[in-house]
């Protein structure tokens, strides 16, 4: 039994820093059974996904979802949903307004680090690649820890 089996990548409006690193996790996970997504704490309207975004996940290799922008709804949390923000202001946010929030870290505290994901948005190209290393890595970290994870409670 893994100990989850959802992830959710949330950032502000889940146009740029969220589906990259949903779409990042879903192309590096172990573990097919897992199931990755990505929200926004303040979705007004089905926006579309950053075009830096695409274009620097695109010239990387990797296709963003077709997609737009959703809101983290009350029903995204459960007992085996990982919940990772960007930063610890939307983490405040999350557990401030979701009462059913459980599991919820941000991307560096869930790997045993401490600060906060840098955001490009509105940035230029170079800043957007920044991002796009700087997630990589996080994610990596963070699949890793969770296949760890869920590899021990397999052998339970």
């Amino acid at each position: 039994m893994p100990v989850y089996n959802k992830v959710i990548f949330v950032c502000m409006d889940n146009i740029c820093q969220s589906p990259m690193a949903a779409t990042l996790m879903k192309n590096m996970k172990k573990d097919e059974w897992l199931t990755v997504e990505s929200r926004g704490l303040i979705v007004l309207f089905p926006e579309p996904y950053s075009a830096k975004a695409v274009t620097v996940m695109r010239n990387h290799g990797y296709l963003l979802d077709n997609d737009t922008a959703k809101q983290l709804e009350a029903c995204d949390f459960g007992e085996k949903t990982l919940v990772l923000t960007m930063n610890r202001d939307e983490k405040q946010k999350v557990l401030s307004e979701y009462q059913e929030a459980v599991n919820v870290y941000t991307v560096m505290e869930f790997v045993g680090s401490s600060g906060d994901i840098m955001d490009p948005y509105g940035g230029e190209n170079e800043l957007y690649e920044m991002f796009y290393a700087s997630i990589l890595t996080w994610v990596d970290r963070v699949e890793n820890k969770l296949h760890e994870m869920n590899t021990k409670e397999d052998m339970k």
